[in-house]
This record gives C-alpha cells, sequence and structure tokens, in this order.
C-alpha cells in the first residue's frame, strides 16, 4: 500500500464504472460483512482533477456500493501517486490475485488499447499478445446491449465468453436473438452448449428458427431422451444385454484389425506390455462372463 487516507466518498471519480460487472448477490454478501465488520480493505485511487479535488477510483467498486448501500458517508482509499493508465496496467497485471472476469480484463484493455499496442499491453501487465489479443476480441464480438447485460447480471459471463462471443463473430444478428428467447426459456449450461452445437451444425436458413425457439429445441431433445428410456424399458435387461453385446462384438472386430498394425516381434518389450495389460484385463472379463453362464445356464454357453 502506498498512502492509505480516509477519503469522503463524494470526491470519488468511478469513472470506471460501466466496464465492471455488477453482481447483485456478491454485493448483497459484501455489504453485510461491511456492516458486521466495516471497510476490511481499502480501495484504490489516484489523483484526477485538483479543482475541487478529485480522485479516479482504480479498484474497489464494490466495496464502494456495498458502502452507500450501508450509508456510510467515509471511506479508506489506498493512493497510488502515478498516472490512471498505468494504475490500471499494474491492476491488470494482478489479474490472478485481483480475480477479475474476463469480460472486465477485455473492457479495460479496450479501453487502453487506444492508447498502446498489443504488444505494449502484454508487457505491461505480463502476458502474451495472444493472450491479449483474444480478450479484445471478446469485447469487440458482443454487441453493447449484450455487454451490458453482461454487467447488470443478466447474462452470465460464461454464457457471454463461451457461447455468444463465437456466435455474434459468426452471426450479430442471431447472437441479439438468444438471449431475449432465453428470459422466456431459460437455459442450463450443459442446455445451452447442445444448443449451440446444433447451431454449427444446423444448415444456415434454420438457423434463425432455432435461436429464435429455443426451447422447441429442448422439447425435441426431451422428446427424444424420453422415447430412448421407453424403448429400453420395453427391451428390459435382455435388450440391454443385446445391445451392449452387439457394441462389444463392433470393438472386438476394431480391435482384431488393428492388432497387426500395433504389435510386431521387433517391439520393445515395455511397449508390448503396455498394450497387452489391458487386454489381459479384458480378457479376463469375459473369462469371468464365460463362468457365471455355465453355472447359471450348468453347460458350455459357446
Amino acid at each position: 500500500m502506498e498512502n492509505v487516507l480516509r477519503l469522503d466518498l463524494h470526491f470519488l471519480n468511478p469513472r470506471f464504472a460501466p466496464l465492471r460487472l455488477r453482481d447483485p448477490e456478491r454485493l448483497a454478501c459484501l455489504t453485510r460483512s461491511m456492516r458486521q465488520h466495516g471497510q476490511l480493505m481499502p480501495v484504490v485511487v489516484v489523483p484526477g482533477s485538483l479543482d475541487p479535488p478529485r480522485w479516479v477510483l482504480i479498484d474497489g467498486y464494490r466495496r464502494l456500493e456495498a458502502l452507500r448501500e450501508i450509508g456510510e458517508d467515509l471511506l479508506w482509499v489506498d493512493a497510488w501517486d502515478r498516472p490512471v493508465d498505468e494504475a490500471l496496467l499494474l491492476c491488470l497485471a494482478r489479474g490472478p490475485e485481483r480475480g477479475w472476469e474476463a469480460i472486465e480484463e477485455a473492457a479495460l484493455l479496450h479501453e487502453l488499447s487506444n492508447r498502446y499496442s498489443l504488444r505494449e499491453l502484454a508487457q505491461r501487465i505480463g502476458c502474451d499478445v495472444s493472450w491479449v489479443s483474444r480478450r479484445l476480441n471478446l469485447f469487440k464480438a458482443l454487441p453493447e446491449e449484450l455487454l451490458e447485460a453482461v454487467r447488470t447480471g443478466n447474462l452470465s459471463v460464461w454464457a457471454a465468453t463461451r457461447i455468444l462471443a463465437p456466435l455474434a463473430r459468426a452471426n450479430s444478428a442471431h447472437a441479439r436473438t438468444l438471449p431475449g428467447a432465453l428470459e422466456k426459456t431459460p437455459l442450463s449450461t450443459r442446455e445451452l452448449e447442445r444448443l449451440f452445437a446444433q447451431y454449427q451444425r444446423t444448415p444456415t436458413a434454420q438457423r434463425e428458427r432455432l435461436v429464435a425457439n429455443p426451447d422447441l429445441f429442448i422439447q425435441a431433445i426431451d422428446s427424444r431422451r424420453q422415447a430412448a428410456e421407453d424403448k429400453r424399458l420395453a427391451e428390459g435387461p435382455e435388450g440391454a444385454w443385446c445391445k451392449d453385446l452387439v457394441v462389444s462384438e463392433k470393438i472386438l472386430r476394431r480391435l482384431t484389425a488393428l492388432a497387426p498394425t500395433l504389435f510386431s516381434p521387433q517391439q520393445e518389450r515395455r511397449d508390448t506390455d503396455r498394450l497387452q495389460q489391458p487386454y489381459a484385463r479384458t480378457k479376463a472379463q469375459f473369462q469371468r462372463l464365460e463362468q457365471v453362464l455355465g453355472q447359471v445356464i450348468g453347460h458350455d454357453p459357446l
């Protein structure tokens, strides 16, 4: 810490608030903690305008919100005597310690990219150029309304980075359509992954219908799953037995075809042993199955 001071909240300039995520649940937890224990860690500020005296808030936006929630007028600050850009870069360099969300890192890097090259940003924060480039591409890929949905907590960071960012790069209109549809039909992480995988396989002419009506996709998935369960129930354990043996037969055929290419007299012993060990276990399991069949049937089943 450079210079810890006690300041009035009105002297703070929350200049980067639009770039930070707002998480009501974490804010509520922090507010409860501050009511009980007070402010344990100072926020980070740097000098801003001098007339009147103002300080630019660099890090600690959630702490500021929590203090406002409990009606505090004063807060502890760690005043850094350095320019705003340098302070932002230093905070980004402490990324693993700070625990930034990817979208926050992307937003701050985008703010700095107007004044620094990719290589300069990478050097200043201790990351490689490709990492900085991926973060910037994440920010640029998402339309402003989706970025705002992430900031306000209406859209998860996971959905934005893993689904909507690549979707926006492929078709920005579809990326705008999907969140609205998800408000009516919320999907789990796994369902959203399946939806995006299906989108990638779907012909272009049908993709708009898919993102506009994700509920139809989920209904189709559920219907197929239910049909499979019904079929398994109807076939009973006898059907499962026959199906598993058919699968085992196909696997054994593939292994038989592979064997001549995997084994040779000139092969090193350790390589032969490594390949034969799982075969020995499988063979032993077949022998146990044969013994069980012999016991229950009363004669050689084969």
